[in-house]
């Protein structure tokens, strides 16, 4: 999943517009006061730089580069041209703080987070790389789409490393409609599905076999192939018959697929295997409610709740089969909650207006609603 750095060091991070109309400026300017005037000593070191770097002459580009940044702790092409040099050799130790300045001058613009996070992700300042990439996310990780893939690639790694396994396989099934499907790959997918936080060099080597096992599973599923997933889950559960973490998976995926019965006689026997398996008691509160099956519905959630009180989901849950049992002023609990958990889910938004309606609040129903509908436009 590596990128080959030294083809982005010709990337600019001005906009095509700011470019040309620099460029614009600077032919008015020429014409109008004649010669240009002498380049300062940083930006007549940074020419030297790039010349040498062009020349692939890179020992002396970096030590140019370096001198550039010390004349002008100011200049991004300087900071963004030791980045990379630095990261396209593992020099992780230098790159890092070289993207970590060039953030603090562009705050704005997604590859230099996207390459903070990657690098502190080689020093192994997890919770660092973690910050770097989420922001780069939030930007929408612009730039060439090979380093999108990579930084998407590490942040789904670090979203199971910190425990949110549900965003990892999220960001794994859009990357796998457009990545290769490397062994790596596969086993990011398997440790995210098993709901471990290991990162990919700290699986046990008693642990591989399934990791790359359920990881080919999920990545068939990724991909959208039904026959092909359902046959390697089988498979998976063939091999390890009593993990539950397979068992909801399949659960899952054939929920999707519309095979409710088997699907939910597969999550139960998860939930066999593992009464506290949180997922399966969410999944399974949101069947029976869509079931119509309420007090079912309201156990499971209870159940997911009292093991994991900030579960958003199970808030979520909770909240709409107390409204379908016209408990409203629960509904209306529930639901504020899950809200305040996850204030950026229209559903939560969307649900809340609806038991507010219900309860006869309708100045706060007409709030979430106008959330709701901000939040989908």
């Amino acid at each position: 999943m590596r990128v080959l750095i030294l083809a982005l060091t010709v990337m600019t991070l001005l906009t095509p517009a700011t470019a040309g109309a620099q460029s614009a400026a600077s032919a008015k300017h020429a014409a109008t006061t004649g010669p240009a005037p002498v380049l300062d000593p940083a930006a007549a070191v940074l020419k030297q730089a790039d010349a040498a770097r062009q020349q692939e002459r890179l020992a002396e580009a970096l030590t140019l580069y370096r001198k550039a940044a010390q004349l002008n702790p100011k200049s991004v092409d300087a900071w963004w041209a030791i980045g990379t040099l630095t990261y396209d050799q593992d020099q992780f130790a230098e790159c890092a703080p070289a993207f970590n300045r060039l953030v603090v001058l562009r705050p704005k613009e997604a590859p230099g987070w996207t390459m903070a996070g990657l690098c502190d992700y080689g020093t192994r300042s997890y919770e660092n790389a973690y910050r770097c990439l989420l922001h780069a996310d939030r930007l929408g990780f612009q730039g060439t789409p090979e380093l999108a893939k990579v930084g998407r690639f590490h942040l789904a790694l670090l979203h199971s490393h910190y425990s949110s396994f549900e965003r990892a396989l999220v960001v794994l099934t859009l990357l796998a409609r457009s990545s290769p499907i490397t062994p790596e790959f596969a086993a990011a997918a398997g440790i995210a599905g098993l709901r471990k936080t290991w990162l990919l060099h700290e699986v046990p080597e008693s642990e591989r076999p399934l990791v790359m096992t359920f990881g080919e599973a999920l990545v068939a599923a990724f991909a959208q192939e039904p026959k092909i997933a359902v046959a390697k889950f089988e498979a998976a559960l063939a091999a390890y018959p009593d993990n539950p973490d397979i068992h909801y998976r399949l659960g899952a995926y054939l929920m999707k697929q519309g095979l409710d019965d088997r699907a939910v006689a597969e999550m139960k026997r998860a939930l066999e295997l593992d009464p506290g398996h949180l997922p399966a008691l969410v999944s399974l509160s949101e069947a029976a409610r869509v079931k119509g099956e309420l007090e079912s519905s309201v156990d499971y959630g209870l159940r997911a709740l009292k093991l994991a009180p900030d579960n958003f989901a199970a808030h979520l849950i909770v909240g709409r089969a107390y409204l379908g049992q016209e408990r409203k002023a629960e509904a209306v609990v529930e639901l504020q909650l899950a809200v305040k958990l996850a204030p950026d889910s229209p559903d939560a938004h969307y649900s809340l207006s609806l038991a507010y309606a219900a309860a006869n609040r309708s100045k706060d129903a007409a709030r979430e609603r106008a959330e709701f509908d901000r939040m989908k436009n």
